[in-house]
């Protein structure tokens, strides 16, 4: 494993990136984007089995997130690009990728709020793509003009720095209402060692600023709007993954239009599955490894 920086082309944010190789000749490059609040070094074992399986790994951290920050101040603000500047960044590491792995096919995953990222990102760079899988993604919400809407009225009182236990509430709040009786933040995963650490880590679980929900919004309104698809890759493959417990979703009958709505814009090649009793990190559930031998499989029938 490598560390290394990625210099963000929207302004003067230095992207803190990490890649593993396997041991022989690559088969391809994943690059992965991870969700909200969270860093880039829980997706190590994840990153490590793939390479394992012949896959060369690239992840950064987000803007506003680890050690992609200028002072810790940082974490849960995006800057003045906002989310445009999240879709941009992870455009910037692909062309890193594309000099440095430049013979080989390049997949993309994003999870949760990286699955926001990276079909924003589809809608400009699917040419850039040989395969897309969407993990833990949430559901088109009806309310989100509203969110849009408070956060601005927040921000013109409290400023675009103030974390607002409202927009808290208004958003993953809710979450963990069906795990009350577990620990904070059960419903990310049903291993308890999972949440645990989760819990103890300071880069994870932390409350966005209004700059960064506006950020979320933005995406959120962006991946569900019908406007902006460029659509230059119709049979780009794309794998929807999720938990049925997952609160993110929102019920399976909303994944099925989250999945069914990416159909609809032009790519002909969609398919997803569920996993039966998982929550919103499937990647670290307990059974992780039936997941993680899925992505693996997938990866290797697209490459071919």
């Amino acid at each position: 494993m490598k560390e290394l920086i990625i210099p963000s082309s929207s302004d003067s944010i230095s992207l803190s990136t990490i890649v593993t190789e396997p041991s022989s000749e690559p088969k391809a490059v994943l690059q992965i984007v991870h969700g909200m609040a969270e860093h880039k070094e829980r997706y190590i074992p994840l990153m490590n089995y793939l390479s394992d399986r012949g896959y060369v790994c690239v992840i950064n951290d987000l803007r506003g997130h680890g050690k992609s920050v200028s002072t810790p101040d940082d974490l849960g603000y995006m800057g003045k690009v906002g989310w445009k500047g999240l879709v941009h960044d992870e455009h910037d590491v692909t062309e890193w990728i594309q000099k440095e792995y430049k013979d080989f096919p390049l997949f993309l995953f994003g999870h949760s709020m990286g699955s926001l990222i990276v079909r924003s990102y589809c809608k400009t760079f699917d040419n850039d793509i040989r395969g897309l899988i969407v993990c833990g993604s949430p559901s088109a919400n009806p309310l989100v003009g509203t969110g849009k809407f408070i956060a601005s009225c927040i921000k013109l009182f409290k400023g675009n720095r103030f974390r607002s236990p409202l927009l808290t509430k208004l958003t993953t709040g809710a979450y963990g209402k069906k795990f009350r009786k577990e620990a904070p933040n059960a419903w990310i995963c049903s291993d308890p060692a999972v949440v645990d650490a989760y819990n103890r880590d300071p880069l994870c679980g932390f409350p966005f600023t209004v700059n960064g929900y506006t950020a979320l919004f933005n995406l959120l309104e962006d991946v569900y709007s019908n406007k902006g698809w460029l659509v230059r890759n119709h049979s780009l493959p794309v794998l929807f993954i999720a938990g049925s417990e997952d609160p993110c979703i929102d019920g399976i009958n909303n994944f099925s239009k989250a999945v069914s709505f990416f159909r609809s814009v032009g790519y002909s090649s969609v398919t997803s599955k569920v996993y039966p009793k998982m929550r919103h990190e499937i990647h670290n559930e307990i059974g992780k490894e039936t997941v993680w031998e899925d992505i693996a499989d997938t990866l290797d029938r697209w490459v071919g």
